[in-house]
Order: structure tokens, then C-alpha cells, then sequence
């Protein structure tokens, strides 16, 4: 475990202490003649549209889900509320409340197209310094990346698929964030950071919820200890 600590530790301190990787790779995709010319093409504004939407329809589906388990009087339905509030916790707390409404909105620092190496009129900030280059909705992190992000909260959830699942987040995430930098909205950092806002957000949760649901044997355990509970403790005797 320490070992991922330390990588991420040094990849994000590589970020901060060498700018240059952040305006290079934004370079890739800007012509001065063009500008960032690949923002307003269609597999970007699909993708860039897409994971609002899906967003959305996961945010209703865990909801009405939670809502159906709650309401259920199958046993299977009620194990399932404690995930269901954990990947709902994770949404909201992610990608929605950290990313949006305390860093975007709060942190200043200007998106690559706002900055003079990119046409704009601004001057580029680093990853993790506050700056006041940009009022709301601002560049550092990346809430796209982070929706997509959010896909690997799945594998605290389903723990003998938890690789494939950090896969499949990983690379939603990484598409989606490559896709931001190409139209000009975000860093690489940006990008980076996102990955661990929502991975810190589901380990904190996770901490506290532990989403995994019992196993059938666990639950049939369950049930002959207070079978027999019961029958040693009949009703009428202390």
C-alpha cells in the first residue's frame, strides 16, 4: 500500500514542481491559428455531453434503487441499501461537493485556453495554489474526469471484480480528461488530481460504511446463531 502512496506522492509532485509538463501536454492540441481544434469537434462533444448525462441516469437509477431496497421486503433488497448509500456518497461527495463546489469554485486557477501560452490573457498557476485568475468554474480539478472517475467506487462494492472495476474507471477517466484537455478546459494535473479526489472520497466512505454486502453463508450464519439464540432465550424468561 505504501508503495501507491509514494507514487502518487511523487507524480503529483512532479506536476507541481514542473509545469512544463502541463503546458506541453496542452500544446499538443493547440494550433495559434486554430486555437484548441478539437473542442468543438463531435467525438469530443459527445463525450464531453455523455458523462453529464450518465451521470445523471446513474444519480436516479442509485436513487430509486435505494428507494426500491428500502421499500422491499426481500431480503437480498435490504442488504443492498448499505452499498446503495455508499455509491451514492461517493457521487455526491466526489465529484459533486469537493470537486465542483470547493475546488472549482473556490481554487481560481484559469484553464489552459484563458492563459497567454494558449491566446488567453492570463498566466498559467500551478496545481494546488489558489489563485484569483478566475471567479467560478474554474480549472483545478476536473469535474468531467472526476464523473468518470467515480466509476472505480464500483469495486469497494464488488470486491472480486475490484480490479476490472478500477480498470474501467481509470480508463473512463483518463478518456474523459484527455478529452477536456484537448478542448482547452483543463491540465494534466487537473486531470490527475480528479483520479484522487474521488479515490480518497470512496476510501473515507468506505471506512465508514464498509459497502460490502454479506456473503449468503455470512447471512444463513446469522440466522441459526439467532435461531438458536432465540431458542435457548424463549419469550417470558430473562
Amino acid at each position: 500500500m505504501w508503495m501507491k502512496w509514494l507514487a502518487a506522492a511523487l507524480c503529483a509532485l512532479a506536476l507541481v514542481c514542473f509545469p512544463a509538463l502541463d503546458l506541453s501536454v496542452s500544446s499538443w492540441f493547440y494550433d495559434p491559428a486554430r486555437g484548441f481544434w478539437l473542442a468543438d469537434t463531435w467525438p469530443a462533444l459527445l463525450i464531453y455531453h455523455g458523462v453529464r448525462y450518465a451521470m445523471w441516469a446513474i444519480g436516479i437509477g442509485l436513487v430509486a434503487a435505494l428507494i426500491w431496497a428500502h421499500l422491499s421486503r426481500d431480503e437480498r433488497a435490504r442488504r443492498a441499501q448499505r452499498p446503495l448509500w455508499f455509491l451514492i456518497l461517493v457521487l455526491v461527495l466526489g465529484p459533486q461537493l469537493i470537486t465542483h463546489e470547493l475546488l472549482k469554485n473556490n481554487w481560481g486557477r484559469p484553464r489552459p485556453e484563458a492563459i497567454a501560452e494558449f491566446g488567453g490573457a492570463g498566466h498559467y498557476v500551478r496545481p494546488g495554489v489558489i489563485s484569483d485568475q478566475c471567479e467560478k468554474n474554474c480549472s483545478f480539478t476536473s469535474g468531467h474526469a472526476a464523473a468518470a472517475f467515480y466509476l472505480i467506487a464500483f469495486a469497494w462494492v464488488f470486491p472480486k471484480q475490484r480490479r476490472r472495476w478500477m480498470l474501467v474507471g481509470i480508463i473512463a477517466g483518463s478518456v474523459s480528461g484527455l478529452v477536456r484537455i484537448a478542448q482547452g478546459g483543463h491540465f494534466i494535473s487537473d486531470i490527475f488530481f480528479s483520479f484522487w479526489v474521488v479515490w480518497l472520497t470512496a476510501t473515507a466512505v468506505a471506512w465508514a460504511l464498509n459497502p460490502q454486502p454479506p456473503e449468503a453463508d455470512d447471512w444463513a450464519k446469522i440466522r441459526s446463531l439467532k435461531g438458536a439464540a432465540d431458542a435457548s432465550n424463549p419469550r417470558g424468561k430473562s
